[in-house]
Parts: C-alpha cells; structure tokens; sequence
C-alpha cells in the first residue's frame, strides 16, 4: 500500500509539473505539441490508474473518506467533454487544481 502512495504521488507531481508547463507554453510547431500530447497521456493515465486503485483499495479497508478522491479521477473525463480550443487553458488550470487537491489531501492523510 505504501508503494502504491508513493507512486500516486509522484506520478501526481509529475503531472501537475507537465500541465503547468503546458498551460504557460505556447507551442508553435505541431509536432512539439503532439509529443506534448503523447507526455501528458503517459503521466496522467498512470496517475489516474494509481489513484483509482488506491481509492479503492482504502474503501475495502471501510475507509471510505478518500472517496472523495474519486472526483480527481473522474475530473480529465469530465473536462474533456465540455472542453473546447478556446476554453482549452481555462480547463486545463481546473485540471491542475483537481490535481493540487488530490496531492494535498494524500500528503496529509499519510506523509
């Protein structure tokens, strides 16, 4: 379980990290903002998979105050519908503070 918190986390701060960037980076060449692209898959699907099993790994054990961390899960789902290219950047800082949350609340539940 331990292992998995550590990963969570850090996959976490890896993503903030790269949506942050991201956020205040204007890509010029679109084979820069492809491989932006491809970044932001490979650090948040293993985030989103971490957190998720984690999450439930805690409700199994009657934990059931980290559900709320599910939001955090479901968030890129959400965002990803409703958002469009001129809105892209609005959503993309409420991704980050989706994910600052998530951090938060595991860095003080456990470390």
């Amino acid at each position: 379980m331990t292992i998995i918190k550590i990963l969570t986390l850090i996959f976490n701060i890896i993503s903030i990290a790269i949506l942050a960037f991201g956020l205040f980076h204007t890509f010029e060449h679109p084979k820069n903002k492809a491989i932006y692209g491809y970044t932001i898959a490979g650090s948040c699907i293993p985030y989103l998979i971490l957190l998720t099993i984690f999450v439930i790994l805690e409700i199994l054990q009657g934990n059931y105050k980290f559900s709320c961390l599910l939001f955090c899960v479901i968030s890129p789902f959400i965002i990803g519908k409703l958002v469009k290219y001129e809105t892209l950047k609005f959503y993309t800082a409420i991704q980050i503070l989706c994910f600052v949350i998530s951090a938060v609340v595991l860095i003080i539940k456990y470390f």
